[in-house]
């Protein structure tokens, strides 16, 4: 979180810095888009959907996972996405 303190804002304040984060990039925020509307994609699937190349795509999910908006399963050659409905809601749920 740069210089920022983490001992001065709450568990909430800190969760939210972390989703704004997630979705503060359009390949993102696209990224978002597509796992709601399909459930699901493998990260090649990804690189051809956004036209990027998979270590950009990597770099975009590792976000998204670290502010745990989405899961991830292994495979052999490719990894499967998946929305975390749960926390996505809880996102959503702050702005309303």
């Amino acid at each position: 979180m740069g210089a920022s303190k983490d001992y001065n804002y709450t568990p909430e304040e800190l969760l939210m810095s972390q989703f704004g984060r997630a979705i503060g990039h359009p390949a993102r925020s696209r990224m978002i888009k597509l796992l709601k509307e399909n459930k699901s994609f493998r990260n090649t699937d990804m690189c051809k959907i956004l036209e990027m190349r998979v270590s950009t795509i990597h770099d975009h999910i590792k976000i998204l996972r670290e502010a745990d908006l989405i899961h991830i399963e292994y495979a052999r050659h490719a990894y499967h996405i998946t929305l975390n409905q749960e926390n996505y809601q809880l996102y959503l749920s702050q702005f309303n």
